[in-house]
């Protein structure tokens, strides 16, 4: 690793950056340049976890979590995924969030991995959030990495509140040609707009953090999906449900649902759980969809849970 290109992080003054962290450029899947950061463990290792951010999401927003389990003596790595973060956007716009095949994502886990697998002690851990869990889903059901575990906390197996009429909607468009547009009617969302905090977290100071490192460094922005993007995932759910996909992935898995979830179909990670041959599915009935920003006492819980997962 010691020859890759050197990336930039962008640190807040209340939000260190892990001791020892080192962030760097690699080329992803077709030639993309993407950036991704790899947290060491302090003191003893017991073991390693690559982490997959939800949309719109980076390698910083994960640094209060990385301190917390470096320091318990775990290694973590995590991936800006294409069209995010400080990695290459796909669009002009670059505000858009886009991708052409959503197992491109996964591909690019694939490229990331022989970089650092010689620091990735095991027991290796696969870890998701959101948009990031169907990520790690399909990396699982691809089979060309291995992990002792996996952890998702409200995955993105389905979209809350899709209907047929949605659905049908969205490939339509895409087949229109439409893939690079914005659909009509989807809120832009992202980390600046004033209203995600309602459907996002209930911890104010976390939001605000995430609010000033998007103003101190305008590249990390992003807003909506595209059409093409709502295609690419709609293909990769009905795949995940088919023969190749949920029965497939036997290792243990724990999936934790929000209650006050409004993003993301908590019925879907349920049915992929009845699918999954080895998996445990509980919901934080107070949090809304990104625990890992939540306020500490729903925050505690579910850090308590990954804890107990990871001892078993």
């Amino acid at each position: 690793m010691s020859d890759l290109e050197p990336a930039p992080l962008v640190e807040l003054d209340d939000d260190p950056t892990p001791v020892g962290t080192k962030a760097f450029w690699f080329e992803g899947h077709g030639g993309i340049r993407l950036r991704a950061a790899i947290c060491p463990a302090q003191g003893k290792a017991k073991g390693s976890i690559l982490f997959s951010p939800g949309r719109s999401e980076y390698v910083e927003k994960y640094f209060e979590f990385a301190r917390e389990m470096t320091a318990k003596g775990y290694t973590l790595a995590v991936i800006d995924h294409r069209g995010q973060g400080l990695s290459d956007r796909l669009l002009k716009n670059p505000l858009l969030g886009h991708v052409v095949d959503f197992s491109d994502y996964a591909r690019d886990m694939e490229c990331l991995w022989p970089l650092i697998a010689d620091q990735m002690p095991a027991p290796r851990i696969l870890m998701a959030h959101s948009m990031g869990g169907a990520v790690a889903m399909d990396v699982l059901r691809r089979g060309h990495l291995k992990f002792d575990k996996m952890i998702g906390c409200a995955p993105m197996l389905g979209f809350a509140g899709a209907s047929p009429v949605m659905t049908n909607a969205i490939r339509l468009l895409s087949t229109l040609g439409l893939k690079k547009l914005s659909p009509p009617g989807l809120s832009g969302g992202g980390a600046l707009d004033p209203e995600a905090a309602k459907i996002l977290t209930s911890d104010p100071k976390r939001f605000d953090r995430d609010i000033r490192r998007n103003k101190q460094e305008p590249k990390l922005q992003l807003a909506g999906p595209t059409i093409g993007w709502l295609h690419a995932a709609l293909k990769l759910f009905k795949s995940l449900q088919g023969k190749t996909g949920y029965r497939q992935i036997d290792l243990p898995i724990s999936l934790t649902r929000a209650g006050h979830e409004a993003l993301v179909s908590n019925s879907a990670t349920e049915q992929a759980c009845k699918q999954l041959p080895n998996s445990i599915c509980q919901t934080d009935k107070d949090a809304l969809h990104e625990i890992f920003q939540e306020r500490d006492e729903l925050r505690d819980t579910f850090m308590a849970r990954i804890d107990g997962f990871l001892k078993l």
